[in-house]
């Protein structure tokens, strides 16, 4: 007995850590097959005139962003430490820690999470976009499936309209083709978004100045037949800098339920990236 218990101890903890390394190695794949569809060509730079066609707002959430006579984003990196809880009812919120990788231009992204979440004990979860198709995985100790979804449209469109929610972190999206705007009054305005035969909606509000304050959509939470659109909203409590740009460092995200506004997770930005691959590519060229 005095051999078996650590040995048994021994090959439950080799089997947790590769479980752990396997979904790590699984989402740099993914990360990797995003960043390589990105085009490999100089980046544009941003001028006054580029922003015409957008509604006022708009433009001045660009300016206030930083945008004009800086290079348009293409790709973002970005560490959270967040707070989360998974129904309005649960009191303690549960830290988690996430990192997320962005392309603007072919529009995808990875967010993945780790947490501790009763009675699983430790959490990990991925959140993948691209090509306009959308895939969820979340696993108890890397091994247990607890959420995968797939192939599924209502999680596509949710997908897409998160990517278009998110456009505060990538603003100079707002000029790709396919988002189109429409003016709602002096201090909003609505992104549609159309990709791979999939279309979504996202409003935008700003203050008098352009800082971009909330973005709502009306989105899928979950994926079943029954599920309906609800507002999904982002409330922006702070920003900061991250290179030439000012993006968003504290933000909550909430669903409007028939009892009313559930905050199921808030989080801030400790580290953002913007275009961290071509600085890599330009430091290797030099």
């Amino acid at each position: 007995m005095r051999v078996a218990i650590p040995l048994a101890i021994v090959g439950l903890a080799a089997l947790y850590k590769g479980a752990l390394w396997n979904f790590s190695n699984q989402s740099n794949k993914q990360i990797q097959q995003q960043l390589d569809g990105v085009p490999d060509a100089p980046p544009v730079k941003i001028t006054q005139d580029m922003l015409e066609p957008l509604p006022q707002s708009v433009r001045n959430w660009l300016v206030d962003a930083g945008a004009i006579g800086a290079d348009e984003i293409r790709t973002v990196t970005l560490k959270q430490t967040g707070w989360m809880r998974l129904k309005p009812e649960q009191e303690k919120w549960m830290k988690a820690e996430a990192e997320q990788t962005i392309t603007a231009n072919p529009p995808s992204f990875t967010w993945t999470v780790k947490t501790n979440m009763a009675p699983f004990g430790q959490v990990v979860g991925r959140d993948h976009f691209e090509s306009g198709k959308a895939d969820m995985l979340i696993k108890a100790a890397g091994l247990l499936p607890i959420v995968q979804v797939s192939n599924n449209t209502k999680t596509d469109e949710s997908a897409l309209q998160r990517f278009l929610m998110e456009m505060a972190w990538y603003p100079t999206a707002a000029l790709s083709p396919y988002v189109t705007w429409e003016e709602l009054d002096a201090n909003a305005a609505r992104a549609t978004m159309t990709y791979r035969g999939i279309s979504g909606s996202a409003d935008f509000y700003f203050s008098e100045a352009g800082e971009l304050q909330k973005v709502i959509a009306y989105r899928y939470k979950d994926n079943d037949k029954s599920a309906s659109r609800l507002p999904c909203v982002a409330e922006i409590k702070e920003h900061h800098n991250a290179g030439a740009y000012k993006i968003p460092s504290k933000v909550e995200i909430s669903w409007y339920l028939e009892e009313g506004k559930f905050t199921w997770y808030k989080f801030e930005v400790h580290g953002a990236e913007i275009d961290p691959i071509r600085a890599v590519r330009d430091a290797a060229v030099t």
